[in-house]
C-alpha cells in the first residue's frame, strides 16, 4: 500500500494520536526556534540523521526570550508521547543560534532526575492539538501532577554572563527506546555578569544515544552522570541506565536553586545518596499516580494503550512503511505521520498547513 491511497478521516486520525509515538514532545516556553514558522516547522521526536543534534538544526527565530540571571523561567511543553517521564536537563549555550556540535559547549545549569516532562503510566490521553496541528493532552500547570503534562520553574544562575545565548531542554526517555530528545529556544541572558567565569565552570550538558556518543541502559528513569549543582529528584534513578555512558556513582544531592535565588523552586523533598536506595531498572513498576494539585489541568488518570511503546502491536492497517526514524512522512499534501519505528500512521495536518517531500509548511 503507498502513501499517496492512503485516506482517514480526522476522526479516526484523533484516536490513534492517543496511542502515537508521534506525538512526542516539543518545547513551547520559551519559544523553541521553528516553533510556530520556519521550514520546516519544529516537529515531534527523537534526534537522529532526519533530527540532528543539535536542536534538529533549526534556527528560525519566532520570539525570543528575555531570563533574567538571579531569577527562574517556566518551561513547558506540548506532546502526548511522554513514554512514561524520565529524566532532563536545561542547558546554555553562548553559539547562537544553537549549531555547536560538541555537547562540552552546551552548559548545564539545571537537572531533573525523573518525573520530567511528566509522571505517567504510560503516555497522555490526546485532548485538543495545538495551532500547528501537533498532538496535545492535559497539562498539570504545575511540576507535581500526575498523567498531564508539567510545567518546571528552571533557575538561571546569577553567575551567568550577560548576551544572546541558545537554551536547551534535553530529555531521555523513561520507557521505550533509548533515546534523546532537545529542543532550544533563542534567548537574551539580562542581570548577569560580563565574564564567562561562572559558565565557564558549569558541567557539559550530557548527551547520548546520537552519532559519536554513548549508549544509555535498559528503561527506567536516568541517573544523569554529572548533573551539576542545581536540580531536583523527582523519582528514584534506576541502577544501570547508564549503560555505556560514564556512571553517575548514586543519586545526586542537589541545591534548590541558584545562590542568589534559593526559593525559586519549590516542591518535593530534594534527596541525598544517603536517603534512597536504587532500584534495579529491570523491575520497574510504575507508581499508583497520586491526585494532581488543586488547580491542575489535568484529566483523570487513563490506562495508556501498551501499543504506544510497543510497536509490533500497533494496527498497521492504514499505516506507511519508512526506514528513518522521526522523518516527517507525506501522504499526499494533507495528511502526514512521524517515522516511528518503521512505521508511520497518518494524522490530518492542521488547517493552513501543506506537508510535501517530508517538510510541514506554512500554505502559501
Amino acid at each position: 500500500m503507498t502513501g499517496h491511497s492512503i485516506f482517514i478521516t480526522a476522526s479516526i486520525a484523533a484516536g490513534i494520536l492517543s496511542q502515537l509515538a508521534s506525538g512526542h514532545i516539543v518545547m513551547n516556553t520559551p519559544t523553541s526556534f521553528n516553533l510556530n514558522s520556519g521550514s520546516p516547522l519544529l516537529q515531534v521526536g527523537p534526534l537522529g540523521d532526519a533530527n540532528p543534534f543539535p536542536c534538529h538544526g533549526a534556527t528560525t527565530v519566532n520570539s525570543v526570550t528575555t531570563l533574567t540571571a538571579g531569577s527562574s523561567t517556566p518551561v513547558s511543553f506540548t506532546g502526548l508521547a511522554v513514554h512514561g517521564g524520565g529524566s532532563c536537563q536545561f542547558s546554555i549555550t553562548y553559539d547562537y543560534p544553537g549549531s555547536a556540535t560538541d555537547p562540552a559547549k552546551w552548559k548545564a545549569i539545571y537537572t531533573l532526575i525523573g518525573g520530567c516532562p511528566a509522571s505517567a503510566a504510560g503516555n497522555l490521553p490526546a485532548g485538543s492539538p495545538d495551532p500547528d496541528g501537533r498532538a496535545d493532552g492535559p497539562h498539570c500547570g504545575n511540576d507535581s501532577g500526575t498523567e498531564c503534562m508539567r510545567t518546571f520553574q528552571v533557575p538561571i544562575p546569577k553567575g551567568l554572563k550577560n548576551g544572546n545565548a541558545t537554551f536547551s531542554w534535553s530529555w531521555f526517555n523513561k520507557m521505550g527506546n533509548r533515546e534523546m530528545y532537545q529542543n532550544c529556544a533563542p534567548v537574551t541572558i539580562t542581570g548577569g555578569t560580563e565574564d564567562s567565569a561562572f559558565y565557564d565552570a558549569l558541567p557539559a550538558m550530557f548527551a547520548a544515544n546520537i552519532p559519536g556518543q554513548c549508549t544509555t541502559g535498559p528503561e527506567g528513569v536516568l541517573n544523569i552522570p554529572n548533573p551539576g549543582k542545581y536540580g531536583k529528584v523527582l523519582e528514584q534513578p534506576h541502577a544501570g541506565t547508564e549503560g555505556s555512558c560514564a556512571q553517575a556513582g548514586g543519586i545526586p544531592t542537589f541545591e534548590v536553586g541558584n545562590d542568589n535565588n534559593n526559593e525559586s523552586n519549590t516542591g518535593g523533598p530534594f534527596v541525598s545518596t544517603s536517603t534512597l536506595d536504587i532500584p534495579s531498572a529491570a523491575n520497574t513498576t510504575p507508581a499508583s499516580p497520586s491526585p494532581s494539585s488543586a488547580g491542575s489541568a489535568s484529566a483523570p488518570p487513563q490506562t495508556p494503550e501498551t501499543a504506544a511503546d510497543s510497536p509490533s502491536k500497533v494496527n498497521t492497517e492504514n499505516t506507511t512503511s519508512c526506514s528513518a526514524e522521526g522523518a516527517i512522512v507525506c501522504t499526499g499534501t494533507q495528511y502526514y505521520g512521524v517515522c516511528d519505528h518503521g512505521v508511520a500512521i497518518p494524522q490530518l495536518l492542521a488547517p493552513g498547513t501543506v506537508c510535501s517531500s517530508g517538510v510541514i509548511t506554512k500554505r502559501k
